[in-house]
């Protein structure tokens, strides 16, 4: 609790309406009690029992038995005072004996008062008379709703790692599949050159076979085109001859003697 003189009431708010903050309306509710009862607590007050109450009444004045012993009987329920050890060293009780859990505080240093709260009982709302108030009940729906709140977001989670698991694989598959496309596809391309090569080879030859034969057979025409003329048909008119044959014109009166003709097919052409 805060120290600032009103722990000792900010303590009982704590454990009446769960919220500390709620100290201003106990301290209220406290003097009230008191001035109603002034016939029985003045008797314990030294001073002016109204200069007592009035002081009470500010924010920052600590409480003592006499608060207690007042909140006790507004609440009707028994109030415990803990220093340093687990039994009590002072308890008040209220006017009424009930089976409702106790208000218990821990006094400190002779000066400062803290809630301290048994976490297997409810305490919330005991004491303030509300109709048909079910103790714990607050707790029980708060709990209910965060565990449920805890459950969806654990559920929202396991989606969320789900959903990026999947994604993780798709891409991986991905990743798979456009690879033993590619490996596919640069084979394809393999096979095709193989089946191209072996389409080429055995045409090649045949191909070079039928250049040389009409080759073969134009140089022959020629020749003999050029062997049926006289001498002097031969040399004038058709030098070209000469020069496709690698003939040179024969001069008059040289007996012709003719080289054969080179194959076209023959290494070196």
């Amino acid at each position: 609790m805060k120290e600032d003189g009103a722990c000792l009431f900010r303590a009982v708010a704590d454990q009446v309406y769960g919220d500390q903050d709620m100290h201003e309306v106990v301290r209220k509710h406290c003097m009230d009690y008191l001035m109603k009862n002034a016939d029985y607590f003045s008797n314990y007050v030294t001073e002016d029992f109204t200069t007592y109450i009035n002081r009470k009444r500010k924010n920052n004045c600590h409480g003592n038995h006499i608060e207690m012993q007042a909140m006790a009987e507004m609440y009707n329920r028994p109030v415990e005072v803990y220093q340093y050890s687990t039994e009590p060293i002072n308890t008040f009780h209220g006017i009424h004996q009930n089976e409702d859990e106790p208000i218990r505080v821990s006094y400190h240093r002779n000066i400062h008062y803290n809630s301290v709260v048994n976490p297997n009982k409810a305490t919330i709302g005991v004491g303030l008379g509300l109709p048909s108030f079910k103790p714990g009940f607050a707790e029980q729906s708060l709990m209910k709703s965060a565990i449920k709140t805890s459950e969806e977001s654990w559920i929202e989670q396991q989606m969320l790692e789900d959903k990026k698991r999947a994604t993780d694989w798709e891409a991986t598959n991905e990743a798979i599949e456009e690879q033993v496309a590619r490996e596919s596809y640069l084979q394809w391309l393999r096979d095709q050159e193989k089946q191209a090569r072996q389409v080429r080879g055995p045409s090649q030859p045949r191909k070079a076979s039928a250049t040389c034969t009409s080759a073969t057979a134009a140089a022959s025409s020629g020749l003999e085109e050029w062997t049926s003329r006289s001498p002097r048909q031969r040399s004038p008119e058709h030098p070209e001859l000469h020069a496709e044959l690698g003939i040179k014109p024969p001069s008059p009166g040289t007996v012709l003697a003719l080289a054969k003709p080179p194959s076209p097919c023959a290494p070196g052409q």
